[in-house]
């Protein structure tokens, strides 16, 4: 506990009476006030409740750090999250399942998975197959079921790019230019279309349609000149949503594999420029000096410079400005009473546009907070109106970092205006929040700040040799330490990529220090993030970080916690996976007492359980599998199934708006860095090819499958050698599963078996049934025959239930059922078959004649997989058969008591840079990142780390 007081002497620009109370706190406790004035306890008692709302709320922050952002097609992205209470940054209580999307720039989830969260850790990966993931931008998106009681910029969001890179692969480039003819505005779109290898994409026939996603505004047949070139001349259509505008690009030559593109209509038109004016405080009070910030946005809803004046009603030139980084910066004004301001800018084309600046209230409370650069102390200035508060009255400044009140101060307005000086060592890292509230507790005014100790953990990174070469091994001594070199123990992760394969970009990256004390806590886009990482060194970044605080910064702590504290939030924390669910009798109601059973073979678990007053019973300790499958059941007394329904909480997933920004895809005027990264993949894919001999595979002319949409077919959708798709259903309406198949599959039969019985066949094997990725057998009892029980299936399912029926019958497409399904060691593949049915509703073989019985597939369940890296022996020559993009990826690195740790791994074949960044923390407030290179050379010139 600190206490401080001051002296309001020291402190004031006209007399004022100042009581201060500093309240510093590491953990969330009941604290002591070392003076009995009733002002300072009633001080500590709104601080004591801030506390506890933070506490009772626990917000939680979340970051994911991959082993890089550009991918190609096939690659696998690994990450490790880090899930830390935002006001303590320690392993978060609360959440024990994380969720992680896979998104595209449409905002369409294509990946879900969950993950299990262990103090505050998690590790996985993405597979990025072409067949689920096409080329091009998406977001990896990570949240817990406790984050969405909060706002969505708690949700962790990273943009990655995804590219097929090959020579035959298309580049465009391509500029908009916009006219006016007879009052209509019309775009002109000079497109050009190269291959990778230099080669124009000439005399092409193709199909453009002008889309925004909902309607095709146009559609036609074009060329491409001889030289790539194609002309796009449109009306722009004004009731499409402009923000999602693209031209569809087909190529409509055969035999390339039905090559589809699409190019955002990225207008820039500057005369859509916008510029939000935001005074310091929030508010322009008549007579009282003000610092305005601002904030400039294209119209693609990315940062745009602009320069203009302030003008007052008269017309007179006030101040002029002009914005510094990213479109921001800010200008001081003193508002007159009755006037209103508006500011005018000079646009690209030469014409002027005017934006009007919040109103001026004609009384009220500024509030200003100076936090230089490099100083030791920030200083808070309030200005009030005369006679806004009786000279009795008390009003309060609160300061909280990451959600934690640690600091208090109550004064009394005298004359208008008061100054208190903080000492910045009562205040943790990361952004602080000071309020300033009326006698009544009401917020008059808040203000963000960057508080910056350099506090970060200290990583230091050693190399065992001092040049390294191509299969060469690397071992890495790593020490951390704190700020004053005291070994720490701490968790990290660490991705080592070659540079000459992939573009990196650190001040575009966010970053695990970034987003825990920074970026976490602001609404809206953050443009290269990982510019204001180290703004605690240079002033002119804590200028611009300032500005970013003054346009950006609202937290997430919101005042009116206080008020709700106690009361139950809309979204459960989960602490482990659960299978929760409901009984209820034909009337709707609750039963209790009921016996519940749950079944599954992947993972293997037989459990019961009973359910309570309210009819509720959950089932706990279950690690499910990716594919997981649970048969539940409710039972009587005797152990029977008994007509009751069952419901299972079953998650819904969230909805989160689209970025309010558009990107170009990566293959759209791509620049010049990443371009020759690209091609230098291409030229290391096709060395290892013909290394490999991989150039002797003939050219094969892919023709389209049929597909079955939302098959669970395990080889993928349109793997099978028969298939009955949707359109051979239409016409079937009631004709049942089993019709069906002895009319649609060539060699489905019943046979009659030796010893009496009966059993569905295809060709010469046994036909198992697949129905929504859940095999059918799973649920049959061992006295029931395997005819009777399928036939029930078959005579139950008809035409309308069904999208899609895929047949099984080779080894090339039987092979994964037969190891996923069949148990029996004496089992012969060849001797089985396999029919997937893929049914509307999707729950798998549930029929409604079975009363008291749920099919329940919960959402994919991912757990870590090993990294794999070569080693290889002293003299291994190095023939480019290893071109690994990510070298090393570290997801669990500990370092010790000492502080130390060590990793090892070898180099590839392709000599140059790679790239290692090492992220992390210590559970107990602290974060560190660490940046290096490591040279690689081919004839043994001299290089190091």
């Amino acid at each position: 506990m600190l206490v401080c007081l001051f002296s309001h002497s020291d402190y004031a620009i006209r007399p004022a009476v100042i009581f201060n109370i500093c309240l510093l706190f590491f953990i969330y406790s009941p604290f002591t006030i070392h003076a009995q004035d009733p002002v300072r306890n009633e001080t500590a008692e709104l601080l004591s409740a801030l506390n506890a709302s933070t506490a009772d709320r626990a917000v939680e922050n979340l970051y994911l750090h991959t082993d890089r952002s550009f991918y190609s097609s096939e690659d696998t992205l690994w990450f490790k999250a880090y899930l830390l209470d935002a006001a303590l940054l320690i392993p978060s209580r609360k959440s024990g399942l994380l969720y992680v999307e896979l998104v595209t720039d449409s905002n369409i989830v294509i990946k879900r998975t969950m993950l299990p969260v262990a103090g505050g850790i998690a590790f996985g990966q993405v597979v990025l197959s072409q067949k689920d993931v096409p080329p091009g931008g998406y977001y990896i998106r990570a949240y817990t079921n406790w984050m969405r009681n909060f706002d969505e910029r708690t949700v962790f969001k990273k943009h990655i790019f995804v590219n097929k890179a090959a020579d035959k692969e298309w580049l465009i480039s391509y500029d908009a230019r916009r006219t006016r003819e007879a009052g209509a505005e019309r775009i002109r779109m000079g497109l050009k279309f190269n291959r990778f290898d230099g080669i124009a994409v000439g005399a092409r026939e193709m199909q453009i349609r002008l889309t925004d996603g909902k309607r095709n505004w146009l559609k036609n047949n074009v060329q491409t000149g001889v030289d790539g070139l194609l002309d796009i001349n449109f009306e722009l259509p004004q009731k499409a949503d402009l923000q999602k505008l693209a031209i569809d690009i087909m190529d409509m030559r055969k035999g390339e594999g039905n090559r589809r593109l699409q190019v955002p209509v990225l207008l820039g038109r500057t005369e859509y420029t916008d510029i939000q004016f935001m005074p310091e405080g929030g508010t322009l009070i008549a007579n009282l000096p003000s610092r305005v910030a601002f904030k400039a946005l294209s119209e693609d809803g990315l940062a745009t410079d602009v320069e203009g004046s302030i003008y007052d009603s008269k017309l007179q030139e006030v101040v002029r400005f002009k914005s510094g980084h990213k479109g921001m910066g800010y200008l001081n004004l003193v508002p007159q009473p009755g006037e209103t301001y508006s500011a005018r800018i000079l646009l690209a084309d030469g014409s002027y546009k005017t934006y009007s600046l919040p109103a001026v209230e004609n009384e009220g409370v500024t509030l200003k907070v100076n936090n230089r650069f490099d100083s030791d102390s920030c200083e808070v200035i309030v200005r009030s109106t005369p006679g806004l508060f009786p000279a009795d009255r008390t009003c309060f400044l609160i300061g909280q970092v990451r959600g934690l009140a640690c600091y208090g101060a109550a004064f009394k307005f005298r004359d208008g205006s008061a100054k208190i000086k903080i000492g910045k060592d009562i205040l943790p890292n990361g952004i602080a929040q000071f309020t300033l509230l009326g006698p009544d507790k009401n917020v008059l005014c808040e203000r963000l700040i960057f508080i910056d100790h350099n506090e970060r953990l200290r990583i230091k990174v050693s190399s065992n040799k001092t040049e390294y070469y191509q299969r060469d091994s690397i071992s890495l001594d790593i020490e951390v330490t704190d700020k004053n070199g005291t070994p720490v123990q701490a968790s990290f992760s660490m991705a080592v990529t070659d540079d000459g394969q992939i573009r990196t970009d650190s001040l575009k990256e966010e970053t695990l220090p970034g987003r825990m004390l920074l970026s976490g806590a602001l609404k809206g886009h953050i443009e290269d993030p990982g510019y204001y990482v180290d703004a605690a060194a240079d002033a002119q970044k804590w200028q611009h970080l300032d500005q970013l605080l003054m346009t950006q910064g609202w937290t997430k702590y919101e005042w009116n916690a206080v008020s709700k504290n106690g009361g139950i939030l809309p979204y459960e924390a989960e602490e482990e996976f659960l299978v929760k669910g409901k009984v209820t009798n034909m009337f709707n109601k609750p039963v209790a007492g009921s016996g519940v059973g749950l079944l599954s073979k992947k993972p293997l678990i037989v459990s019961e359980t009973t359910t309570n007053e309210q009819g509720l019973f959950s089932f706990k300790g279950i690690v499910p599998a990716d594919t997981a499958v649970f048969f539940i059941q409710s039972k009587n007394k005797k152990g029977k199934s008994f007509n009751v329904g069952i419901e299972i909480n079953e998650f819904q997933p969230p909805v989160f708006a689209a970025a309010g920004y558009r990107t170009a895809p990566w293959f759209i005027n791509m620049d010049t860095l990443l371009l020759s990264s690209v091609k230098r993949q291409i030229a290391l894919k096709s060395v290892q090819q013909k290394v490999t001999g991989g150039n002797v595979l003939n050219e094969v002319t892919v023709t389209a499958k049929k597909i079955v949409r939302d098959s669970k077919n395990l080889n993928g959708p349109g793997e099978a050698n028969v298939i009955i798709g949707s359109e051979d259903l239409e016409q079937r309406g009631e004709m049942t599963l089993g019709d069906l198949l002895e009319k649609k599959v060539p060699g489905f039969y019943v046979r009659f078996t030796k010893s009496g019985g009966q059993e569905y066949r295809i060709r010469d094997m046994t036909a198992h049934l697949i129905i929504d990725g859940v095999d059918t057998e799973f649920f049959k009892s061992e006295e029931e025959p395997l005819y009777l029980y399928l036939k029930k299936y078959f005579d139950y399912y008809t035409a309308a239930d069904i999208k899609g029926i895929e047949v099984m019958f080779s080894t090339r497409y039987s092979g994964r059922y037969f190891s996923t399904f069949i148990h029996d060691p004496n089992a012969k593949i060849t001797d089985n078959a396999f029919i997937e049915v893929t049914t509307y509703g999707g729950k798998g073989p549930f029929l409604k004649k079975t009363p008291g019985t749920y099919v329940y597939r919960p959402m994919p369940f991912t757990m870590p997989k090993q990294f794999y890296s070569p080693r290889y022996t002293p003299g291994s020559i190095a023939d480019m058969t290893d071109i690994r993009t990510t070298l090393y990826w570290a997801p669990n690195i500990i370092t010790n008591k000492e502080g130390r740790a060590r990793v090892s791994f070898y180099t590839s074949d392709n000599p140059g840079t790679y790239s290692l960044v090492m992220e992390g923390c210590d559970m107990n407030g602290s974060v560190g990142l660490k940046r290096e290179r490591v040279i690689v050379k081919r004839n043994g010139l001299l290089n190091g780390l």
